[in-house]
């Protein structure tokens, strides 16, 4: 068989490889022009993730307090934070009658707090007394409210304005006219009026 009759036979097939080398040869070329993708690796060491601070109570820049009683201009007022009862005293300005034998000027203010200036006779001497020689402070040392109810003269005496007197007067009406109904009805003690009841208001309770 020569090459013209084995062409003949089998061009089909040689035609075929041929192309088929063609391409292959196409995509070897083809792909080495290609530039190589590398992958971009960050040098610098990941920066740990930033844990959100937990969020902190920020204390109020300023209070609002309330001044009654022996003052010209009583009302509520806007301080600083770290204000004291004199800087507000300063401001609502003390009446001539102003009896401040049972108040701390030096006591820092608090948001919401009541101050109560009494005026002079309201206060009687014992409790006066017992306040200058520490058996009295401004309210229960614990913080907690004294029950006019059940407290007895050692608790009730360190209600500011309440001296031995006046607790005693206190137990006296409970036993003859039973339990207070109301916060109200501790101003039927003698002694007791409208002023130096709003000054204990805060700090009792008949429960």
């Amino acid at each position: 068989m020569d090459i013209k009759s084995f062409f003949e036979q089998y061009k089909f097939y040689v035609i075929g490889v041929i192309a088929a080398v063609i391409i292959l040869v196409y995509f070897i070329v083809t792909s080495l022009h290609e530039p190589t993708e590398s992958l971009a690796f960050d040098s610098e060491p990941a920066e740990p993730a930033v844990e959100e601070a937990a969020d902190v109570p920020v204390p109020a820049a300023t209070v609002f307090v309330e001044v009654k009683g022996a003052v010209t201009t009583p009302g509520v007022y806007e301080l600083p934070s770290d204000a004291r009862v004199k800087n507000v005293l300063d401001i609502a300005v003390l009446s001539d009658k102003a009896d401040l034998m049972t108040v701390n000027q030096s006591a820092k203010l608090t948001d919401e707090m009541v101050i109560y200036i009494p005026y002079e006779g309201e206060i009687d001497e014992t409790a006066v007394l017992d306040l200058v020689e520490g058996r009295s402070g401004d309210t229960d040392a614990s913080g907690e409210l004294v029950n006019i109810n059940t407290a007895e003269i050692e608790e009730l005496t360190t209600l500011n304005g309440i001296g031995e007197k006046k607790a005693q007067a206190i137990l006296t009406y409970r036993e003859e006219q039973g339990l207070f109904g109301t916060l109200e009805d501790l101003k039927n003690i003698p002694g007791i009026g409208d002023k130096t009841f709003e000054n204990l208001k805060p700090y009792i309770t008949i429960n």
